[in-house]
């Protein structure tokens, strides 16, 4: 939990999964509350109601909960449903607040917190008009039930914090959001490569480490261009860099972000972590590469040329950073000694 919360910081996933497990938490919380006043004053159209509303709520969280967990983050599902989550919370505040005491219901703080996670997709206007929404329903709540000049001051009291935790709220997410989305560009800044739109040599030293701390399996792989000064000597540097920029788009395309990272390793050359134990799936991708960069076909004033790409490859065990890099950097030119346009792996590990 204690890690969940710390990534929440950077993460809108690891915030959906608080406020997953918040609900779950709320809905023990609001069978116990309503448990107790059942039996103080048993009313059995309410206690069906409630059951309904229960059934339905847990219904909605174990498939939302599905999704988030299930689908990739940015798929139409799991949008679908985070963005949803803040609508149903509404909906199910609506029909449990009069279950559970109405005006006076132990449970009317959850709209603060239903507030603010509305203002973390819709910022400050999505706050004023959620805020809005349930002055409504409170209002029409305490319209019914008996009024008395002291439940009169906590409805204009309730309808302030409403309309504060709202708008100043809504401010205080958005500023937030803003300040970690430019924080979040600036990194990615960093650790991109300009011209190919890959991670970076610095993106690439920091996932080896880390992953080789972390003890997991991947195979890593070092490719280059053949003979790509000749192209650079030939049709010229801004040839080169279309050039670079294809190879990129063709990593993007074939590599799987589950399966591994692509960088920009420095000039022509590339580095490839693949998280896999097995060779032969590590081959079928860094033989689609090959292939899908051996049939490109180049343009440059009238003329037309193709290039290929040598690897080396091998799976990590236990080496160092700078021992697994040599190691494979190695293979890479055996691979060039043998003729280029190949991939080599290493007979042990």
């Amino acid at each position: 939990m204690k890690f969940i919360i710390k990534d929440a910081y950077h993460s809108d996933h690891a915030l959906e999964v608080i406020f997953s497990s918040l609900r779950w938490f709320f809905i023990v919380l609001s069978i116990s509350v309503f448990t107790v006043q059942y039996i103080e004053n048993p009313v059995n159209l309410k206690l069906y109601f409630f059951i309904s509303l229960v059934v339905f709520g847990v219904l909605y969280m174990g498939i939302s909960d599905y999704y988030l967990h299930k689908s990739p983050e940015g798929s139409r599902m799991y949008t679908l449903m985070t963005k949803c989550g803040p609508f149903f919370d509404f909906i199910a505040f609506s029909a449990l607040i009069p279950l559970t005491g109405g005006i006076e219901s132990p449970l009317f703080p959850l709209a603060y917190l239903i507030l603010l996670h509305i203002a973390v997709y819709w910022r400050v206007k999505g706050g004023v008009i959620a805020a809005f929404l349930f002055i409504l329903i409170y209002s029409i709540i305490f319209m019914i039930q008996v009024s008395t000049s002291h439940s009169l001051i906590n409805y204009f009291s309730q309808v302030f914090f409403l309309l504060l935790i709202g708008g100043l709220g809504g401010i205080i997410v958005s500023r937030e959001r803003k300040h970690h989305s430019e924080k979040n560009l600036l990194v990615e800044v960093a650790n991109r490569d300009y011209l190919t739109n890959l991670l970076n040599h610095r993106s690439f030293q920091e996932c080896l480490r880390k992953d080789l701390d972390n003890g997991k399996d991947f195979y890593l792989a070092l490719t280059d261009i053949d003979k790509f000064k000749s192209i650079n000597d030939q049709y010229g540097h801004v040839m080169g860099d279309k050039v670079l920029r294809q190879i990129g788009s063709i990593f993007t395309s074939i590599i799987p972000v589950k399966q591994g990272k692509v960088f920009r390793y420095g000039g022509e050359e590339f580095a490839i972590i693949l998280y896999s134990n097995e060779q032969f799936e590590v081959n079928k991708l860094l033989v689609e590469v090959k292939q899908a960069v051996a049939m490109q076909t180049f343009y440059c004033e009238g003329q037309e040329f193709s290039i290929t790409m040598s690897f080396g490859s091998c799976k990590q065990n236990g080496e160092t950073p700078d021992q697994l890099v040599e190691k494979v950097d190695r293979l890479l030119y055996e691979a060039k000694d043998r003729g280029r346009d190949q991939i080599v792996y290493s007979n042990v590990g």
